[in-house]
């Protein structure tokens, strides 16, 4: 049970979106993750079936890290005059086992008669080595807008458009990268936000100067946000990781989405330090009474917003985009989400977020016959009042004397501790060395927190982004063949999220998350727990919490549906511990087509008319829904070129809100997707 006492608007990323991948799934194996099968010195440790053994004391057998046997080699590319192959990670190592420690691609030259076709016609100029198309009254003007120089070269006279000093915008270089959506880390720069395409008007923002780049729409100053905490009580650990421990990671756990709806807040990475640290210490409490208050502040310093279409690409990605083949390889495509993540951010506030939990001793807490909310009271006063507490009327019934000695135990100040038992910062945004330190050791003062204001200013963090998948940058203006790129990168999504998932890893002891990290799995250890499966410990008959594994591979269509299921056996809970949370199901329908449609489609042959009349009628199909839910994308513009044959696979979609269906109209092209 928690307690609110204000609303936080936090945005999780959930499971978003099937219809954007369930296409890619019905004909490229429409299968979920691959459940590995390991066992270990004759102990069953199926993922897939069985229950895992445990011994707090016994070392865990290493688990070799193993890859797939190769691919078959693509065909030659006419533009990159190669082909590749590629393997997966059919199992990542774990326990100090071996590594995959050698390439899962393999490229070779090779020789074709096909030609290349790939080249965008240039009203411009070509820069020498990016290969970027630029406007010829960008040349000469002191600005290095190919990223090479190249527009520098040979100037009989260089004409300074921009002569005045101006600054970058605080925190832009984070905002041009790209974000792998499933692990929340930043990656390589995607967009060129050094690029201002000859602009020079100067933004003031508190008496700085900054030049406004090329790609930006809008980069306005936020005063939103006080220096003042919301407290939240939860009454368990249960309730506390359910709320707090989970937001922070939950895109971690990302489904199969590729448009994200809406802003979200960006989450933690399991590899960030200061993660890693608040998830070793809450997680000590796991298996006791204790009880909670998390208190949060947020502060935003900037709204930040990008143009919607013709965006300049950074040209190390431009160049990588170039280099894709156009049959598409699995290998290379993972390559490049590896590099430069999975998403680009659309709009994002920038800031900071200074956040802190109590964790209370419950016994002590009645014996000393104070509630939960005296305590809230007794931290929100004291920090208000600087820790002076006396003479401050305090609700609830605890006197000053007794706040006072709770405020105490906060902190290093003393190491024998009755009712707080222990105190966890979160600092993002600031920067500073001194102030993450005096953070991390006492409840925070109001001096303090304007101190981290003032930092949080020149060093904000994302705080909230909007994303849109990678394969949105690819468009007609720099690429011929664009359309096929965008559909290779969205089936290379998909496949990537079911290779890197942590469901993949065997479980860590005592409550330990574990976590995939290239094809590795690491374990976070609650204090008390340590080894590299968190095996070594004094506790005894620990409560072991349920934990998801894999999800099945999807079902054949039944009754108009698919399913894939998934069991909580990643561990199962052992000693009353807690079961999975969310769905062991998930269930997509399908629409029912009239049986003129439906014998059309099942034809093994059809005149190309027919197709074309096939497909506007799927366009236009009336299913059972309310109205609210009658909204399609205009998805199909048939265009049938030739005596083609309808019976040879090829897949076009159908979109309606977040579901969509396949289906197999032969090599028609029935024009792109929204």
């Amino acid at each position: 049970m928690s307690i609110s006492h204000t609303i936080l608007l936090l945005y999780p990323v959930k499971l978003f979106l099937f219809c954007a991948v369930l296409g890619f799934l019905t004909v490229h194996c429409f299968r979920g993750e691959r459940e590995p099968l390991l066992r270990l010195n004759g102990v069953n440790m199926s993922l897939a079936k069985g229950r895992w053994a445990r011994s707090v004391n016994n070392p865990p057998q290493p688990i070799d890290c193993v890859l797939s046997s190769w691919s078959p080699w693509s065909t030659c590319d006419p533009c990159q005059k190669k082909r590749y192959r590629f393997a997966r990670v059919e199992r990542p190592s774990q326990f100090s086992g071996d590594l995959c420690d050698y390439s899962d691609k393999e490229t070779e030259d090779c020789v074709t008669n096909s030609p290349c076709r790939n080249k965008v016609r240039c009203e411009g100029f070509v820069c020498a080595i990016t290969g970027r198309c630029i406007t010829r009254r960008l040349l000469c003007n002191g600005d290095d807008d190919c990223g090479d120089q190249s527009d520098e070269k040979n100037c009989k006279k260089v004409y300074r458009k921009c002569n005045q000093k101006m600054e970058q915008y605080w925190g832009i270089e984070n905002l041009a990268r790209g974000l792998n959506i499933l692990t929340n880390n930043l990656e390589g720069l995607v967009l060129d936000h050094r690029y201002y395409a000859g602009g020079c008007t100067p933004h003031y923002i508190m008496d700085t100067r900054f030049r406004k780049p090329y790609n930006v729409e809008s980069y306005s100053p936020e005063t939103k946000g006080k220096y003042e905490f919301t407290l939240t009580e939860y009454e368990s650990y249960s309730s506390f990781e359910e709320n707090i421990l989970r937001a922070k990671a939950s895109q971690t756990s990302f489904g199969f989405g590729i448009k994200i709806p809406g802003k979200f807040e960006l989450g933690y990475s399991y590899s960030d330090k200061r993660f890693k640290k608040f998830i070793q210490r809450t997680k000590k409490f796991s298996e006791t009474s204790s009880k909670f208050i998390h208190a949060r502040s947020e502060l935003d310093v900037a709204l930040y917003k990008l143009k919607p279409r013709t965006l300049m690409l950074h040209y190390e990605f431009l160049q990588r985009l170039h280099q894709l083949p156009l049959e598409y390889s699995y290998g290379e495509y993972r390559e490049l989400y590896r590099d430069y993540g999975t998403h680009y951010i659309t709009e994002a506030t920038l800031g900071g977020i200074y956040e802190y939990t109590l964790v209370v001793n419950s016994e002590e807490l009645q014996k000393a016959g104070y509630s939960l909310s005296d305590i809230q009271s007794c931290a929100q006063h004291g920090f208000n009042v600087g820790g002076n507490i006396y003479g401050v009327y305090i609700s609830l019934g605890m006197s000053a004397a007794g706040c006072k000695a709770v405020l105490n135990e906060i902190g290093d100040s003393i190491k024998e501790k009755q009712v707080v038992e222990d105190f966890i910062a979160l600092v993002r945004g600031g920067g500073s060395e001194h102030i993450t330190t005096l953070a991390y050791k006492d409840l925070p003062t109001a001096q303090l927190m304007q101190e981290w204001g003032d930092a949080v200013q020149y060093n904000p963090e994302i705080i909230k982004l909007k994303a849109e998948p990678l394969s949105d940058l690819v468009t007609a203006t720099d690429f011929a063949n664009a359309n096929t790129l965008r559909e290779n990168m969205k089936r290379a999504l998909v496949e990537f999220q079911l290779e890197t998932s942590s469901c993949h890893c065997a479980p860590c002891h005592g409550n330990g998350i574990a976590f995939l990290k290239e094809t590795r799995c690491e374990c976070i250890c609650p204090i008390g727990y340590h080894g590299t499966a968190c095996e070594i410990t004094e506790r005894k008959d620990v409560t072991i919490n349920g934990n998801w594994g894999c999800w099945s591979s999807w079902s054949a269509c039944s009754g108009g549906q698919r399913l894939r299921r998934r069991q909580c056996n990643n561990p199962a809970p052992q000693n009353g511990g807690k079961p999975c949370t969310g769905p062991d199901v998930e269930t997509i329908s399908f629409p029912e087509l009239d049986d003129e449609v439906s014998r059309q489609i099942r034809g093994s042959h059809a005149h190309p008319s027919t197709a074309s009349a096939v497909t506007n009628k799927l366009c236009n199909l009336t299913l059972k829904d309310p109205p609210s839910r009658q909204r399609f994308y205009q998805c199909f513009r048939p265009v049938v070129k030739g005596n083609t044959d309808i019976s040879k696979s090829a897949g076009h979609f159908l979109f309606k809100y977040n579901f969509c269906w396949r289906f197999n109209l032969g090599p028609v092209s029935l024009g792109s997707l929204p």
